[in-house]
């Protein structure tokens, strides 16, 4: 993994979308949910970890 991790805040609708459709699919190679969190979210494209906040509160991790 490259890079610093990186803040990344959303919204509650981005998030329950992230929820639901990315981080709850434990089929998914963290790969994959980079890729489909991608389209939901601006992530950087550096491969450096990302920290979800959603209102101020750590609500997750993509690697």
């Amino acid at each position: 993994m490259a890079g610093k991790r990186v803040r990344v805040d959303v919204t509650s609708q981005q998030w329950d979308r992230l929820r639901k459709e990315v981080l709850g699919q434990p089929g998914l190679s963290g790969e994959q949910r980079r890729r489909a969190a991608r389209l939901l979210v601006p992530l950087p494209t550096n491969g450096a970890g990302v920290d979800l906040f959603c209102d101020g509160k750590f609500v997750g991790a993509l690697g």
